[in-house]
This record gives structure tokens, C-alpha cells and sequence, in this order.
């Protein structure tokens, strides 16, 4: 089992949307997918996974609430992918959760508003035990303004990032 994550230090910046989109392209590819929800006051995967239910979408992406990563590992053994999808809160939760993934999906957008929150989360991150370089930042709600995306592209390659 794998385990990919999409944390972040602010809402609205993509992470739902980027793990449900992650969880869907992996069940088209036969993976069996769970999507972890650890946002247990919005639970908007859940939402989504059972309005998808309701209307009869394929994949169908089972979906489960969770409030640590301790439960999570205990009930997950058959799935062969675990998207985790995070609270906008960077707490100990999310550096338990980054701790415990494969990969660490930080979305962000091209504002300067967006990107110093996310650079600041990632430096944190990659300083932590068992994380090192399973970050990967994710540019998203790019628009359309290319200086905004290559200054964007810029400020992540000199705080060290890709």
C-alpha cells in the first residue's frame, strides 16, 4: 500500500480537488483506491465520493473519514493507493500524515499569498524526519498570466523546490 498525500497550510488552493483527481486516474488504472479524508469538519471527499455513488459515476472511489493517521493504517491493508486529503491547517496531524506518505502533493497558486504559506510549510516539512524529498509542490488555479506562473515557477526554484 501507498500512501499520497496532499496537505497545506491554507483552504482553497486545490488539495480536494487535486486528490480526487489523483484517486480517480488511479482506479481507471485498476489500482484499488481509498480516499482518506481527514477534513472532519467539511468532509467534502465524502461528499463527492457519494454524490458519485448516487449518480452511478464510474470509478466508484470509496471514501472514509479519518482523524489520525494511527486508524487510517489499521483499517487500509487491502487498498493498493491511499489519497489522503488534508485540512487548510499545517498542525501536528499534517506532519504525522507527511511522515507516513509515499509522496506529499502541496498544492499552490501563483500568488504571492498563496506561495509563501506553501514555500514556508514545505521548508518545515523537508526538515522533518522521515520526509526529506517526498514533497512535491503543484501549481494550481494557474490562470492565465504567464509572468504570473514563471515568476511563480521562479520563487519556488530559489526557495530549493521544483
Amino acid at each position: 500500500m501507498r500512501i499520497a498525500s496532499f496537505v497545506g497550510q491554507k483552504g482553497g488552493v486545490g488539495k480536494s480537488t487535486l486528490a480526487r483527481v489523483l484517486a480517480v486516474a488511479a482506479a481507471r488504472q485498476e489500482y484499488k483506491v481509498l480516499l482518506g479524508d481527514f477534513d472532519l469538519e467539511q468532509l467534502s471527499c465524502i461528499e463527492w465520493s457519494a454524490t458519485r455513488l448516487r449518480n452511478g459515476i464510474e470509478p466508484d472511489i470509496e471514501a472514509r473519514a479519518f482523524k489520525s493517521l494511527k486508524k487510517l493504517r489499521k483499517s487500509v491493508q487491502d487498498f493498493d493507493l491511499v489519497v489522503v486529503d488534508t485540512r487548510g491547517l499545517a498542525d501536528e496531524l499534517t506532519t504525522d500524515i507527511s511522515q507516513g506518505s509515499d509522496v506529499i502533493f502541496l498544492p499552490t497558486g501563483t500568488s504571492m499569498d498563496d506561495l509563501r504559506p506553501t514555500l514556508a510549510l514545505a521548508r518545515r516539512l523537508s526538515k522533518t524526519r522521515k520526509i526529506g524529498n517526498k514533497i512535491v509542490l503543484v501549481l494550481s488555479k494557474v490562470g492565465r498570466s504567464q509572468r504570473l506562473l514563471e515568476t511563480a515557477k521562479e520563487t519556488i526554484a530559489e526557495a530549493g523546490f521544483e
